[in-house]
């Protein structure tokens, strides 16, 4: 709930957007007004790409699942028979579909918003009193569907009109959030000029173990880089990034890179005590003159492509650092790592220049091919069959609830069961809270609306009043982080759902109490289903992603460039990638891991640990690419020491996957080689035996808390 930058702008913007659809319902007097008015909450994001996405794929799919909804009414409306197995086909397909196919969320909100349609068939009866004809300009001059249209024609009138109020309402959404959207390409933009100017700091501190800058660039590696991730695959899905996808991923990659090689710097003087004495004459030169580079590359970052400032860097900035890492020769703790600098520098200033300004063969060619339509793997479809069973088996209880009590006012139950994933225990009961406690807020606050300010409503300037502080809160939570965004949303629908009941005052509060009522039985249903039927544990998802990262890490210790002179080798820099979308994917799912209760959760590391063993993972791949990295010629230790290293990394994701053999795994580290005739490799085979102690001193201290390794 703290402010964040941006997330008053984009609250205001919200507010804003919904009272806009609130003066347009009621001023045309639109059909279901209260949906129209959350259909702003429900297709808007943080920032114009989410929000665009959102409408153009959300809300296109319910335009379209309109249509299709109305076809099989054609051909079922008298036919119950056809029409109920065809509702739980439709709901197979839709969780089948949704954890099979990459973009899932389109086939789930496809098929959910037509089998929702269907679902409506048993109120047909009473479809002609939805919507209102108006021959005056107060609420008594209304003439009900009902009066001139029979039922069929009604609920065909009503089905029309909210593919008409979604396609109103989603052209509405991208135009003003392309006026007054917030651009995730700036955002991205300021996060990596941070970061580097963060790393900068600590450079031109000599990179202090115990400095401030120092402690703060330590602080960011903890945190990683999804965000930044994250922030680039909604630019690049908004056109607002860089025109090459695989070079502004490489510049995300080494900007982490080089927080990494910041703290490890530090780490090597500190752990290897290397004095003054010890170390180049240059040190300061290098530090200072990558700190100015970083400080050159974050305003290159920052500023318009048509916006001219003088540089301070020279034409052969690469060749300067290559110049300066080389007279650490002497040093050979030292000397690896300077040259990691400065190549890690001279692509990041490669990466951020304009082209022509640098040497283009710093820039990394990587083929970055479109995304295939369905994910490939046996286990993805054993989920995706798991998670059709789980949805139709939800659905189906929901919906007999609702017929056999004859209370179509709690349908949000069926809503409920496609809404709230159920792809692991703590996405479901993460998003089964957020929803309830959004639905309880939004309807007390619409009840208490109802009896205090209602009464004295005269006019629609008055409901603006009386709803903006209620929408501007809601917006507020929307505008938060993930962990609790969707609880703004929820409180939105049950207010307006509470309020806006025809275009007059309203004292009726059985709105606000079924509508809660329909969440809280559609959140227990879920509830028992997940976890019941093949429930699936977010450290489950966790171990695997860690595991895949660890295999990575390992293929990546035997790699050899076809040139070993290269900045950069393609094959390299794609299995780099994909490593950190590994660690990226991971940390991504902490927060979901608490929610587990202990008699589903598989966790993997305790909530103290977890960041930790992550940052202590990629300071030991960091390690190991220095070792792999280096440029003269190899040996047979060398070769048989890497073989052995990758063996051990193999053997610790299968550790990760199982949880067996624990002991064996500590046992059997690779001793790091005496090399008397290579120095560096020596030390740094030492630094890498470090590396994976440091992993097992976390790992133990996991286990010794008693909250830590369980893998069920």
């Amino acid at each position: 709930m703290a402010p964040s930058p941006g997330r008053l702008e984009n609250t205001i913007r919200l507010t804003c957007l919904a009272i806009l659809f609130l003066l347009i319902g009621e001023t045309f007097r639109l059909p279901e007004v209260a949906l129209f008015v959350w259909i702003g909450f429900l297709l808007s994001g943080n920032d114009a790409a989410t929000s665009s996405r959102m409408a153009l794929t959300g809300g296109g799919m319910i335009v379209i699942g309109t249509g299709a909804s109305i076809l099989c009414m054609m051909f079922t409306m008298d036919e119950p028979a056809i029409r109920l197995p065809l509702m739980v086909l439709l709901t197979l397909c839709a969780g089948y579909l949704s954890a099979v196919m990459t973009a899932g969320m389109l086939a789930n909100v496809f098929f959910f918003w037509t089998v929702y349609l269907l679902t409506m068939v048993d109120q047909v009866e009473s479809a002609g009193n939805a919507i209102d004809a108006w021959i005056g300009n107060t609420t008594d001059s209304v003439i009900r569907d009902s009066a001139y249209l029979s039922p069929e024609e009604s609920f065909l009138h009503e089905c029309l009109w909210f593919a008409f109020l979604y396609a109103v309402a989603l052209t509405l959404i991208i135009i003003t959030n392309h006026l007054w959207g917030r651009d995730p390409g700036k955002v991205l933009k300021k996060a990596e000029a941070d970061r580097l100017l963060l790393v900068a700091n600590a450079m031109d501190e000599g990179c202090e173990r115990k400095s401030h800058s120092m402690e703060k660039v330590f602080e960011a590696s903890l945190q990683g880089v999804s965000g930044m991730r994250k922030l680039h695959d909604l630019a690049a899905s908004f056109k607002s990034e860089a025109e090459n996808p695989a070079a502004s991923r490489a510049l995300i990659r080494y900007i982490s890179r080089i927080s990494l090689m910041a703290t490890l710097w530090a780490t090597t003087v500190n752990e290897r005590k290397i004095t003054q004495s010890e170390t180049s004459p240059t040190t300061p030169d290098l530090l200072k003159t990558s700190s100015g580079i970083l400080r050159h590359s974050a305003r290159l970052i920052v500023k318009s492509n048509d916006e001219v400032f003088p540089s301070t860097i020279g034409h052969d900035a690469a060749g300067n650092l290559k110049r300066l890492a080389k007279a650490f020769t002497s040093s050979p703790a030292l000397h690896p790592l300077a040259r990691e600098v400065a190549r890690s520098v001279g692509i990041i200033l490669a990466l951020t220049s304009k082209p022509g300004e640098v040497d283009e063969s710093l820039l990394p060619k990587i083929d970055d091919k479109p995304a295939p339509l369905f994910k490939s793997g046996i286990a993805v479809k054993r989920a995706g069959r798991h998670a059709a069973g789980r949805l139709c088996v939800a659905v189906v209880i929901c919906y007999l609830i609702e017929r056999f009590t004859d209370w179509p006012a709690i349908g949000t139950c069926v809503l409920t069961c496609f809404v709230v994933p159920m792809g692991t225990i703590g996405d479901t009961t993460h998003k089964m809270f957020l929803r309830l406690l959004g639905a309880l807020a939004g309807g007390l606050a619409g009840i208490f609306c109802i009896l205090v300010f209602m009464p004295v409503i005269t006019g629609i300037m008055g409901l603006i009043l009386m709803m903006t502080p209620v929408l501007f809160v809601s917006a507020w939570i929307k505008s938060g982080s993930d962990r609790i965004a969707y609880a703004g949303v929820q409180t939105a629908f049950a207010f307006c759902l509470s309020i806006l009941q025809g275009y007059g005052p309203t004292l009726d509060m059985q709105t606000a109490r079924d509508r809660v009522v329909g969440v809280l039985l559609g959140n227990v249903v879920v509830a028992l289903v997940s976890t019941t039927l093949w429930p699936v544990s977010v450290a489950t998802i966790a171990r695997k992603n860690l595991a895949d990262a660890v295999k990575t890490l390992a293929d990546m210790t035997v790699f050899k460039k076809e040139n070993p002179e290269a900045p950069f080798d393609p094959a390299q820099e794609k299995d780099r990638e994909s490593f950190g979308q590994s660690i990226a994917a991971v940390r991504s799912s902490f927060s979901g891991d608490a929610l587990e209760g202990a008699a589903v959760s598989k966790r993997l590391f305790a909530s103290d640990f977890n960041h930790r063993l992550l940052t202590d993972i990629q300071i030991l791949a960091v390690k190991i690419s220095v070792v792999v990295d280096m440029s003269h010629l190899s040996s047979a230790i060398v070769d048989t020491t890497l073989v052995a290293l990758k063996g051990w990394l193999d053997r610790f994701s299968q550790w990760i996957v199982t949880g067996e053999g624990y002991d064996e795994l500590k046992s059997s580290v690779p001793v790091p080689p005496v090399i008397p005739d290579d120095p560096e490799r020596t030390i740094w085979f030492s630094s890498v035996d470090d590396g994976i102690k440091n992993i097992l001193g976390t790992l133990d201290a996991a286990l010794y808390n008693s909250a830590g390794i369980s893998h069920g």
